[in-house]
Parts: structure tokens; sequence; C-alpha cells
């Protein structure tokens, strides 16, 4: 009888949950990645003894490389670093900086899925050159030159320091490109 009795309350209990449970239908997640807080757009004027100067973020730090202007634009927060090489253009031939800028945009083909070219013309502040944007699972997604064509060349990479993934990183790389294109639009030479 006690068997009996333990089964009916087993058995109601059973059909209260299946009845409590609903009509809910589970459908499984697609995997996701981690929330990423994008810096604020404010801008300062880079303040450095190079012959050169631009807006940078607010939240950016400049990092001196110990070379004559070498630097990175570091975002602590999204883990990139815009590297930033400077060379004065009699130093070498603007031809051989401006082919060597195009090689090493193009050296990524092997991973790109594709390269974008953006001119960029300034001549009241005496700055032109190329932007490259690189599609695909490339290590860098932005890289350019910009010259005076007579004195300065100025050459900027794009780096993360994670694994590159497009899908997860277009948020940043989006952010950062324009990031870039800040940079590009305020460059100014200082007289040299």
């Amino acid at each position: 009888m006690r068997l009996k009795m333990r089964w009916k309350k087993s058995s109601l209990l059973l059909l209260v949950l299946a009845l409590a449970c609903g009509e809910e239908k589970y459908s499984p997640k697609p995997r996701g990645y981690f929330r990423i807080d994008l810096p604020e757009k404010k801008y300062e004027l880079l303040g450095t003894d190079c012959p050169y100067t631009f807006e940078k973020n607010v939240n950016a730090q400049w990092v001196d490389k110990g070379r004559e202007c070498w630097g990175d634009v570091y975002y602590p927060s999204l883990k990139a670093r815009l590297q930033l090489t400077y060379k004065k253009v009699s130093e070498t031939t603007l031809d051989t900086l401006l082919e060597d800028g195009r090689n090493l945009a193009y050296k990524h083909t092997v991973k790109a899925d594709g390269i974008r070219e953006k001119l960029f013309t300034s001549p009241e502040k005496e700055v032109y050159g190329i932007l490259y944007k690189i599609q695909g699972e490339a290590a860098t997604s932005t890289q350019f030159f910009m010259t005076d064509s007579t004195r300065h060349f100025l050459r900027g990479v794009l780096y993360f320091y994670a694994e590159p993934n497009e899908d997860s990183l277009k948020p940043v790389n989006d952010f950062m490109y324009d990031e870039v294109i800040r940079l590009v639009e305020t460059l100014q030479w200082q007289n040299s």
C-alpha cells in the first residue's frame, strides 16, 4: 500500500512539473564574442618633437620607440597599436619609400580576401598618401603612408594583439579605421 501511495505521489509530482514547464521552445544559441566597449571619440594634438603632428584619441597613448620619431599610438582597452615609422626623404629616394610602402601592404595578399586603396591629397597642407584597407584574416587590417613628396615620409600599420578573426574584430576594426582616417586628415608637417 505504501509503495502504491509513493508511486501516485511521484506521478502527480512529475505531472505538475511537466505542466509547469510550458510550451517554451529551446533553440541553441550561436557562439558569441565578448562585448567590446569602444573608447570615446575625443581628440587632442600629439605633442612630440617630431616633424609631424596629428590629432590622437585622448584614450590612446604615445609610445616612443627610441628611433627618430618612430612610435606607437597605443589603445590599451582595445589591445591595438598603430605603429608609425618616419623617414626623411633625403635619406633615401621617395620612389623607394613609396614602393616599400606598397610592397609591405601587398605582402598580406596571402591571407587577405582583398585590398582597397584610398588616395589622400591635401595640397594646402602638403599631405599626400594612400590608405590600404585589408580584408580577411590578415595580420593587419589597415596600413597607410603619407608624404609631402620632398622631405617627409610617414608609414603606419595597425596591429591587434589578439587572434586575427575578422568577425569578432569587426567593430574594433571599423573604429580603428576611423581613427586612422582622423590621423590622416589632421596630419601636418612641422617646418624642419
